[in-house]
């Protein structure tokens, strides 16, 4: 029982005195209260879904990141394949009768692949002996040029064409042609790995 000694004088109260509320006489909290572990809980589970949310945003980050790279890297290929296919596709389709060894050596050097082997057999089989035959030479000019579709090592690009063909004695005639070109990495180059008509 609290009496009034107790009350004025404060230092007199004991701890068996003090309201059974967890709190001591000297004011500080009880270990071990179902309060105290309700805080410790939430603390920690503050912490979990803190640190989760860096994880996820470095994740995301880094997603983005390889992302941009990746569609950097296909943008600069279909730029560097589309510029090397309006310089090599020329040079693989026209020759000259006086320099033709020389010109269909050119000629091949544009390939990668099974497409040079294609290609030889064609320029052997095809090319060769009808321009030495008939003293045909042939220049090709890009009047237009874009991508069809492609990534990082592997572009597919369109040209319309002119061909200017002379032949003998039979004058010259102008022909106007589309081609789709496949464009394929070779090293630090791109090297035509298909063609067709289209």
């Amino acid at each position: 029982m609290t009496t009034l000694t107790n009350l004025t004088n404060p230092t007199n109260v004991t701890k068996e005195s003090a309201v059974g509320d967890g709190t001591t006489a000297d004011g500080a909290v009880q270990d071990g209260g179902p309060a105290g572990r309700t805080a410790t809980s939430a603390g920690r589970g503050a912490r979990l879904v803190a640190v989760g949310a860096v994880l996820l945003a470095a994740a995301a980050a880094l997603l983005l990141g390889v992302q941009a790279h990746r569609a950097a890297a296909e943008a600069d290929a279909r730029t560097d394949a589309l510029a090397a296919a309006r310089e090599r596709v020329p040079e693989l389709l026209g020759y000259d009768s006086a320099t033709l060894d020389e010109d269909l050596a050119d000629a091949l050097a544009q390939t990668t692949g099974k497409f040079t082997s294609d290609y030889g057999a064609i320029l052997d089989d095809v090319v060769k002996p009808q321009a030495k035959a008939r003293r045909i030479s042939t220049v090709a000019r890009v009047s237009a040029a874009g991508v069809v579709r492609g990534d990082a090592d592997r572009v597919v690009v369109l040209l319309f064409l002119t061909q200017t063909t002379t032949s003998g004695g039979d004058g010259e005639t102008v022909a106007g042609s589309r081609v789709e070109v496949t464009m394929e990495r070779a090293g630090d180059d791109w090297k035509i790995a298909g063609l067709r008509p289209v």
